[in-house]
């Protein structure tokens, strides 16, 4: 979406004449711009962090935003055309964050380079956001751990030249969250544009793949959900995805943090049962098991994926999205 000359990608809500909020994980702010400098004023409701991207090159990492403030981007450039790109690096729970605008100094905002049709949604949970993914086994949590700049849907959305959505929500599920909490899902949240608005119009984005990566929470601690429960939730969920996107195309994805029985009988549920109930109704809906993540690729925060790990599957998933679509 583009207003007054900035692009905006991910779910923002307008309502505020002073400025957009959002929230979920991988939001972009991205404007061209000619002069020197460009900073930001800010207003985060939680601990938030953000990556600056200026012409293609990351210059910030982990700008910390807490309140209100003015924040220099970059100054002393070259006085000539330039893209600065504001990401959220931080999850949807941590708090929404308006926008109240860029200042150039004495340079201009220029015209937005038109927006590339290709979009993926991608839904999942903590593996999804990137949760803890610049950190390792030794580092106790804090948000400034989790990157979704570098998450592995983001990777794959930049690699197809297309714009991503990132839904995700750390510890929840399809049935139940990470504590065996009923209820605690992704589809309770579908709706939201932040934690604070519930009213996200799915019309003005519409993706040509949705990406899904659930489970793993519902299997939490060798806990085995009921098979027609699980299945019909997310059967239910899918369902809920084509009313709003009758033609988008389904990437039902797996892994990489599970393994043994737990691995084993979640391909059962969702390749077994969900993909081939789809696939019977003439729905295009696929199925991606992620490579198990390896030590020698390090590991995150609580085993969650590292940064390398990310980029392997960004790898798995560019490739999955290239064989259902001419991308």
């Amino acid at each position: 979406m583009i207003k007054d000359k900035i692009k905006y990608i991910g779910r923002f809500d307008f309502e505020d004449p002073l400025g957009p909020k959002f929230a979920w994980s991988g939001s972009s702010i991205v404007a061209r711009f000619y002069g020197k400098e460009v900073l930001v004023t800010l207003k985060s409701f939680g601990s938030n962090y953000f990556n600056v991207i200026l012409d293609g090159k990351t210059i910030i990492q982990g700008l910390h935003v807490e309140g209100e403030g003015k924040f220099t981007l970059a100054k002393n450039l070259d006085e000539k055309e330039h893209k600065i790109e504001l990401v959220k690096r931080t999850e949807f729970y941590i708090g929404t964050v308006q926008f109240l605008g860029f200042d150039f100094g004495d340079g201009k905002k220029l015209d937005a380079i038109k927006e590339s049709n290709r979009r993926i949604e991608i839904i999942g949970d903590s593996i999804t956001c990137a949760f803890g993914a610049e950190g390792d086994l030794s580092i106790e949590y804090e948000p400034k751990y989790d990157n979704a700049y570098l998450s592995y849907g983001a990777i794959a959305a930049r690699k197809l030249n297309a714009q991503a959505l990132i839904l995700g929500r750390s510890g929840y599920g399809v049935l139940r969250d990470y504590e065996g909490n009923i209820g605690n899902t992704l589809q309770s949240l579908y709706s939201f544009i932040t934690p604070e608005n519930e009213g996200w119009n799915f019309a003005c984005w519409i993706p040509q793949v949705v990406v899904i990566n659930l489970g793993t929470n519902d299997f939490s601690f060798g806990h085995i959900p009921n098979r027609k429960e699980f299945t019909r939730a997310y059967i239910n969920f899918v369902d809920k995805i084509y009313s709003k996107y009758p033609n988008t195309e389904v990437v039902c994805a797996i892994g990489p943090i599970i393994d043994g029985e737990v691995l084993e009988v979640t391909r059962d549920y969702i390749k077994g049962d969900i993909v081939s109930y789809f696939n019977k109704n003439n729905k295009k809906v696929y199925f991606l098991e992620f490579n198990h993540q390896k030590e020698e690729d390090g590991y995150g925060i609580s085993y969650h994926p590292s940064l390398r790990t990310h980029e392997l599957m960004g790898e798995q998933l560019t490739s999955k999205i290239k064989e259902i679509k001419d991308w």
